[in-house]
């Protein structure tokens, strides 16, 4: 083989070599190590709270700031963006104490007729709607939202008397332009700004919120519960 020869295979396989380490690196980052979701410039300040278990299960118990939450869940695994379990209409209840108020969360689940952007990505959106009995009595409803990106969002609402939370889902990671399939984290706005959000491309839940004392606080950490639980990690 001639020198020529010689150093073009060398360049090849240089190249090569340094194309595996990228695939590994993306796929280290994918797998929830040092990643983030991408923050709104209204939050991006805030201080980020962990929360949670690397694995939710069926039941457990975790501390978030002063407050402890209880939760059963109907399935080993629930993920608003894979198909909701068989069999399963009451996903997710729980409990929150210490902090405003001591109060139970009732979560039902159901898949929709699918629809034409269900059929474009393959997939069966199911909606998730919760209630809390605590007064004044709050709801939350979130299901498929829009394309964005070429990405089915999942969009909903949280209401409690005049309180309401947009929800959305967020595709993009810190520093990454490629929208991912599943959502790695989510958002409440309050009139049109973005006041709270949780990021769930980690191990664990964290979580950018208002004073949990206030009545917006509130809005955001409740809503933040129900969209976590509803949350386990891809496979």
């Amino acid at each position: 083989m001639s020198r020529s020869a010689l150093a073009l295979a060398s360049v090849v396989l240089l190249l090569a070599g340094c194309a595996g380490v990228g695939v590994k690196n993306q796929r280290d980052a994918l797998s929830g190590r040092d990643v983030h979701m991408a923050q709104a410039p209204s939050v991006a300040g805030v201080a980020e709270e962990s929360f949670g278990k690397a694995s939710w299960g069926r039941q457990g118990e975790f501390q978030l700031g002063a407050q402890r939450v209880r939760y059963e869940r109907g399935a080993d695994r629930l993920a608003l963006f894979e198909p909701l379990p068989a069999g399963v209409r009451m996903p997710l209840r729980f409990s929150v104490a210490g902090g405003v108020a001591d109060n139970a969360t009732v979560c039902e689940g159901w898949t929709p007729e699918i629809t034409a952007n269900g059929k474009l990505t393959a997939s069966s959106p199911w909606v998730l709607s919760c209630k809390w009995g605590s007064g004044p009595a709050a709801m939350l409803q979130v299901g498929e939202g829009q394309m964005r990106r070429g990405k089915l969002s999942r969009e909903g609402a949280y209401r409690r008397g005049d309180m309401t939370l947009g929800l959305r889902s967020v595709h993009l990671l810190d520093g990454n332009a490629t929208p991912q399939t599943e959502a790695v984290g989510y958002e409440m706005l309050h009139q049109g700004t973005v006041v709270g959000s949780l990021d769930v491309s980690g191990s664990v839940p964290r979580l950018r919120r208002p004073d949990p004392g206030t009545p917006l606080g509130r809005a955001v950490t409740e809503a933040a519960l129900a969209l976590a639980l509803a949350s386990d990690t891809p496979r």
